[in-house]
């Protein structure tokens, strides 16, 4: 008799699809994070997956209404995160900082880049989903509270050993208790609350100026240059570049005709010294470095030191400079005297995310009149998805070369405007050009075994004399590299600044970067595509 009740109440539960619902999950989700890949490349079995099971077991158990929003959330940032995984071969901090921080223009434009039906896919997929929990779940009670119950303390022991670590950042700072609580529960779980911490927060360091200068500036003399323009470029891998000898199509006319012309001096060999835009482009404005990540918010950054010196400073940018991702040069950005961005000070300027809508505000700030100018012009250049970065005018030009040339060769025309514009407002002026990283093409960049497509960057000087062409080329190292860290030093020294030549020698002989992953490599050692 007991048998017969034991087997009837195996039947109701095998038929009730509301457990066949919550088992097929919970095992997709178990399957999914047992195979995510960890800190040294590899897939291994991580910690917590029955606490992932009980996460699920307790979404679903929340009812109909509740469980077809959470469910279906948590299972497509699941598969994306295993997506994301298996293509770049580990998801680090700056990774999940430029998801999280991504534009909607930005994540549909990536989307499409790999596949124009992807933005559908996900939407079908999602609705799914949502029709799926809805037509098997309901309300579990007792099933909602013993999941509640067992994750109380694997949470409470996150939260406590994730406060411990800092406790004053993470009282002010719900990104940076999110992070830590990510370390003490690894894997997608962990992931899952990072994300969500960056997404509520509206937090955005203001640009309080600085007191402290860097031990590197040793002397202050009259400015060198009256007008110093740097323009940042995105995700130009150099060996696509006609100037450095690409020869499948003339992807910079522009710029090889200056060249031709000897105004322009090309620095070969130069690398970035972080394959992703948030570490790379303060590397270039400030003391923030590889080794002294610390300095973005203790030191006075060149802005500042511009201004010190009797410079009106400009920044004009198509990217953004708020969210987790984007505010570590947004912050600096901010401390110009004029500043406008696509999400900043843009009721008059009207620019966007394309690089054409900056040239009628470069136009006009280098027409202003005054007597020492310093600009930082951030272009958006040839980020992922290139063919949102070239116009009609680039296919026409190129017609059989990919979308990623075809961006290239736009870029070429933006930078051959702003030289246009300078030659007829400034007179004299230096300009140096310089990609914040490179790109490894039709994949992207701050990936983990990438190599060094990622790092290899164009850049050039426009200088009477070509004086700071042969000082850029005395500053490379040992391996007859050019680092991108070496940049500010010139800048320092068009602006007036004396600088310590000791500082310039450590990097000769340190020629360190800081890769995805957060870690400080010796260039020649960053990590490579695994062999075939």
């Amino acid at each position: 008799m007991n048998l017969v009740i034991l087997t009837k109440h195996i039947k109701n539960l095998i038929s009730d699809k509301s457990n066949i619902y919550i088992f097929s999950f919970s095992i997709l989700f178990y399957f999914i994070n047992k195979h995510v890949s960890h800190h040294d490349g590899s897939y291994k079995p991580i910690h917590f997956e029955d606490k992932y099971i009980l996460l699920i077991c307790f979404l679903a158990a929340m009812g109909k209404v509740v469980s077809s929003i959470t469910v279906p959330l948590i299972v497509i940032f699941s598969l994306l995160y295993y997506y994301t995984s298996l293509r770049y071969g580990l998801v680090t901090k700056s990774m999940m900082q430029a998801i999280a921080g991504t534009n909607i223009h930005q994540a549909l434009s990536m989307m499409t880049s790999v596949n124009i039906l992807m933005p559908f896919v996900i939407v079908v997929f999602v609705a799914l989903l949502v029709f799926i929990t809805w037509k098997c779940n309901r309300f579990r009670p007792l099933l909602l509270l013993v999941s509640m119950l067992s994750m109380v303390h694997p949470l409470y022991y996150a939260w406590e050993n994730g406060t411990s670590i800092n406790k004053e950042r993470n009282r002010h700072n719900i990104v940076e208790r999110a992070y830590y609580l990510k370390r003490f529960i690894p894997g997608i779980l962990g992931e899952l609350i990072y994300s969500v911490g960056m997404w509520c927060s509206q937090e955005n360091r203001p640009a309080v100026p600085h007191t402290k200068i860097d031990p590197a500036v040793i002397g202050k003399n009259e400015g060198r240059r009256k007008n110093i323009i740097m323009v940042i470029g995105e995700s130009a891998f150099a060996s696509r570049h006609t100037y450095y000898g690409y020869k499948a199509e003339n992807t910079t006319p522009n710029m090889q005709k200056l060249i031709n012309d000897n105004r322009i001096c090309v620095l070969p060999h130069t690398h970035s010294a972080a394959n992703m835009t948030r570490e790379a482009v303060p590397m270039l404005v400030s003391f923030f470095e590889p080794e002294h990540q610390e300095k973005l918010y203790s030191e006075k950054n060149i802005i500042e030191l511009a201004k010190d010196n009797g410079y009106k400073t400009f920044w004009i940018a198509s990217q953004p400079g708020r969210g987790e991702y984007s505010r570590t040069f947004g912050y600096i950005s901010e401390f110009s005297d004029y500043v406008t961005r696509q999400d900043y000070n843009n009721a008059v300027s009207h620019v966007t995310w394309r690089d054409e809508s900056l040239l009628p505000v470069v136009k006009e700030k280098f027409g202003e009149q005054v007597d020492k100018k310093f600009f930082v012009i951030h272009l958006m250049g040839s980020h992922e998805s290139y063919a949102d970065d070239r116009t009609q005018e680039d296919i026409d030009s190129l017609p059989h070369a990919d979308p990623y040339d075809q961006s290239i060769h736009r870029t070429d025309r933006i930078l051959q405007q702003i030289i246009d514009m300078a030659d007829k407002k400034l007179g004299e002026y230096t300009l140096i050009y310089i990609s914040d990283h490179g790109e490894i093409v039709n994949q992207g960049h701050g990936i983990q075994f990438g190599g060094y497509d990622q790092y290899m960057i164009p850049a050039f000087i426009i200088d009477k004399n070509n004086e700071y062409c042969k000082t850029a080329n005395d500053m490379r190292n040992y391996e007859n590299y050019y680092t991108s860290l070496f940049t500010k030093y010139l800048v320092l020294d068009m602006l007036g600044y004396n600088v310590d030549s000791k500082y310039i020698e450590h990097i000769k002989s340190n020629d360190v970067v800081l890769h995805s992953d957060g870690e400080v490599y010796n260039y020649k050692d960053i990590p490579q595509p695994p062999a075939h």
